[in-house]
């Protein structure tokens, strides 16, 4: 019965037992500039480990010509205490409609747990390149709230 007058009130987005709703909101500083005459338009797609592999699971929008961006978006995921949740963030230029990071648009990537973000609140790390060596002095900030209800 969908009648307000009878009391009827929708039900909130299930969430799995024993899991709490964790937000991440997500910052970059000094990325690197790739292309000499504009600066960067950077996004950020994140990356849980599951089932052995590597699956995207949020992005956030594009900023454009920004090295320090300030992301919206919120990336929402469900926390479990108990389990290693090992994520990753990958940050690549989509200046030229690049829907994934590919490596002329790569500007770094690091990896930590949800667990570690949600323990901290904020977590600060440099953003690392494909070979291994920091991109510059190029950090993420990742920042994490859970949610109640």
């Amino acid at each position: 019965m969908s009648d307000p007058e009878m009391g009827w009130v929708p039900e909130p987005p299930t969430m799995t037992l024993g899991a709490s709703r964790v937000e991440l909101r997500v910052s970059c500083h000094g990325l690197l500039d790739r292309d000499t005459l504009t600066k960067p338009h950077p996004c950020v797609l994140l990356k849980l480990y599951s089932d052995e592999q590597w699956v995207e699971v949020e992005r956030t929008e594009v900023l454009r010509s920004c090295s320090s961006p300030v992301f919206s978006r919120v990336l929402a995921l469900e926390y479990f205490f108990e389990e290693k949740q090992p994520l990753q963030f990958h940050v690549f230029d989509a200046e030229d409609g690049a829907t994934s990071p590919r490596n002329d648009t790569f500007l770094g990537s690091t990896e930590c747990t949800l667990g570690q973000i949600v323990s901290q609140t904020k977590v600060t790390k440099p953003l690392l390149l494909k070979n291994g060596k920091t991109a510059g002095k190029s950090t993420i900030t990742i920042v994490a709230e859970e949610v109640s209800g």
